[in-house]
């Protein structure tokens, strides 16, 4: 917890040994080859698929591939990383939005934008301070292969941008590879990294070497509840 406060992001060295790995990188390939032999772009263009939606589609191919990512991605092994990590008035019990599979693409090389996963949806730069500063989502991912390609920079999820990270991030350079203070971590082969969504951080796509990570994505705030009027019978 001190290392996710300081930084937004912390390292489990080894979460998964090697009979782990393999088994819930068999369940994740079905998903994976599953996603590629039905669509011409995703698994192929795209550097990620969704475990949530193509898992559940390769059922007919796998049956028990779903439920071994689901059982996973639940698992009170996982839950307790994340124990501790949210804000004083949001719920403690942290809510499974996605989890993804990213992969190798086939088709070309490429390097991601600099981000906050705040920023998509939000349009307005002083609605996504305000998510920054009040609420937390926390990416958990394990590597089945080893993977290097996140880039984050550290303590960016405690306070707003300055003006250069703005300017890049919300500009027209979003690419660029000057992104001041950003470190790379690599992550080997079972070792697993927990991060706050609303660090600035990007990945660098690339068709080699091969690339098996699962990614899940858990949120703490209360959930939004739209309430109807109620009408007059």
């Amino acid at each position: 917890m001190d290392a996710f406060r300081a930084h937004g992001f912390f390292v489990v060295r080894a979460f998964l040994d090697v009979a782990e790995r393999a088994e819930l990188r068999r369940a994740c390939d079905a998903a994976l080859l599953h996603a590629r032999a039905h669509s011409l772009e995703t698994g192929h263009s795209t550097p990620r698929i969704s475990l949530l939606t193509d898992g559940a589609t390769c059922a007919e191919d796998d049956p028990g591939a779903f439920e071994r990512i689901a059982v996973f991605v639940g698992s009170g092994r996982v839950c307790e990383l994340l124990a501790g990590l949210s804000r004083p008035r949001e719920e403690e019990t942290p809510r499974l939005k996605d989890a993804h599979y990213y992969h190798e693409q086939t088709r070309r090389d490429w390097d991601g934008d600099w981000h906050r996963d705040s920023q998509f949806g939000q349009p307005d730069p002083e609605i996504e301070r305000a998510v920054v500063a009040t609420t937390t989502a926390v990416h958990f991912r394990v590597a089945l292969e080893d993977d290097d390609r996140l880039e984050i920079v550290p303590g960016s999820h405690a306070r707003w941008d300055t003006a250069d990270e703005l300017r890049i991030r919300r500009g027209a350079d979003r690419t660029t590879p000057d992104m001041p203070n950003a470190a790379r971590v690599a992550l080997r082969a079972g070792d697993a990294c927990v991060f706050h969504a609303w660090s600035i951080h990007r990945a660098t796509y690339r068709r080699a070497p091969v690339r098996r990570t699962i990614d899940a994505l858990y949120a703490f705030a209360r959930p939004a509840v739209r309430r109807w009027p109620s009408q007059a019978t």
